[in-house]
C-alpha cells in the first residue's frame, strides 16, 4: 500500500481533557516535554510517543467513547496481557470520564513501509506464534468477526443482481457498476462466494486482530516483527489474519499464495479462503472507488490497492484450484 506521508493527521494530547493529560503524566512519571504523533494509521485518535524531562518514554493511545475509537483503546488495553509479547507491553490504562487512555512501552524501530524478502521468515514466525497463543482464543466475551463484517458485504451480489431502485437497504454500488474488474473472474462467481460468508467463517475460534496490514506491524532493529493495535474482541478462523495481510505483502511483489503455503496455515481450507477473499475484496472495491475522505488522506488509495491485490490472489487460486 504505497500511500505517501501520514495517512491521517493525528490529534495531540492538547486536544484531550486535562484529566487525560494528568493520567499520561502519572504513567510517565512526569509531564511530557516532547510528543511525537504516529505517522501511520487511518484512525484519528491520539497515538503519540511522549517523553518526559528525564528521557522516559511511553506510547499513548487515547480517545473518547462513542465513535468506536475510545472503545478501541479500551479493548486494546484489555487484550494486551492476552497478546503478550506479540505486541507492546501495557504500562497502564485509565478511564477519564468519557475518555479512555492506555500507555504502552515504546517499541524501537519503525512501522513497516515496504515488505522486504527478509521480513517474510520473521512474519511466518509471528503467525506461528499467533496460532499457538491465540487459537483458540484465551479470552472470553468475543464476537465473531464474520458477523461484525456482514454489514460491509454485498458488493458482488448487488452488482450481479442489477440495479435495485428504491431499496434503501441496498448496498451502494452504482459508482462501480460497469467498471471493469482488473481480473478475469465473473461477478456472478464472486457473488456466489460472497453469499457463503457467514456459514463458512462463523465457526472460527481464534482471537482475530482484524486489521493486519503494514501500518500495524513494527519492525525492530534486529528484524523482529511486532503487531500493534489489537483493538477488537473478535473471533475468526486462525488463518484469516494471514489471509487479510497477504495482499498487503503482495503489493510489494511477494507471492501471497507462497506465503500461505509456507506458513503454519498451509492447511487452511481452500474454499473457505476463497470465500474470505471474495468478501474482503468486495468491500475494498466498493469503498476504494468512493470519493476521497479529506480527513483521511490515502484511505481510498490503500483500499483500491488492497482490493486489487486481493482480487488478483483470488483469481490465481481459482485458476489453479487447491485442496
Amino acid at each position: 500500500m504505497r500511500a505517501e506521508g501520514p495517512a491521517v493527521l493525528r490529534p495531540t494530547l492538547a486536544a484531550a481533557p486535562a484529566e487525560v493529560r494528568e493520567a499520561v503524566a502519572g504513567f510517565l512519571g512526569g509531564p511530557p516535554v516532547v510528543e511525537l504523533p504516529a505517522a501511520a494509521g487511518f484512525t484519528a485518535s491520539i497515538a503519540s510517543t511522549v517523553v518526559d524531562a528525564r528521557g522516559r518514554r511511553l506510547f499513548i493511545k487515547a480517545a473518547a467513547l462513542g465513535d468506536g475509537m475510545g472503545e478501541a483503546v479500551e479493548a486494546g488495553a484489555a487484550l494486551a496481557n492476552v497478546v503478550g509479547d506479540l505486541g507492546p507491553q501495557l504500562r497502564g490504562s485509565m478511564a477519564c470520564g468519557s475518555w479512555r487512555v492506555a500507555a504502552y512501552e515504546v517499541l524501537d524501530g519503525a512501522t513497516v513501509s515496504t515488505w522486504r524478502s527478509e521480513d517474510l521468515p520473521a512474519l511466518l514466525k509471528v503467525v506461528k506464534r499467533m496460532r499457538a497463543r491465540l487459537d483458540p482464543s484465551p479470552t472470553p466475551g468475543i464476537t465473531p468477526f464474520a458477523e461484525a463484517f456482514t454489514p460491509l458485504l454485498g458488493t458482488w451480489q448487488a452488482l450481479a443482481a442489477g440495479p435495485a431502485p428504491g431499496d434503501p437497504g441496498a448496498v451502494t454500488v452504482e459508482h462501480v457498476r460497469g467498471r471493469p474488474l482488473p481480473v478475469d473472474v465473473a461477478v456472478e462467481q464472486l457473488a456466489e462466494l460472497e453469499s457463503r460468508w457467514l456459514p463458512t467463517l462463523m465457526a472460527g475460534a481464534a482471537l482475530h486482530h482484524g486489521d493486519l496490514r503494514r501500518d500495524n506491524v513494527m519492525r525492530e532493529p534486529g528484524g523482529r516483527l511486532r503487531i500493534v493495535d489489537w483493538t477488537h474482541r473478535w473471533s475468526a478462523p486462525g488463518w484469516l489474519d494471514l489471509v487479510r495481510l497477504a495482499p498487503d505483502v503482495a503489493a510489494d511483489g511477494h507471492d501471497p499464495q507462497e506465503l500461505l503455503e509456507t506458513s503454519c496455515w498451509a492447511d487452511a481450507p481452500a474454499d473457505a479462503v476463497n470465500v474470505a477473499l471474495a468478501g474482503l475484496a468486495g468491500r475494498c472495491w466498493r469503498e476504494g472507488h468512493l470519493p476521497e475522505v479529506a480527513a483521511i488522506p490515502g484511505l481510498r488509495v490503500m483500499q483500491r490497492e488492497q482490493g486489487l491485490q486481493t482480487l488478483r490472489w483470488l483469481e490465481q487460486r481459482l485458476t489453479t484450484p487447491r485442496r
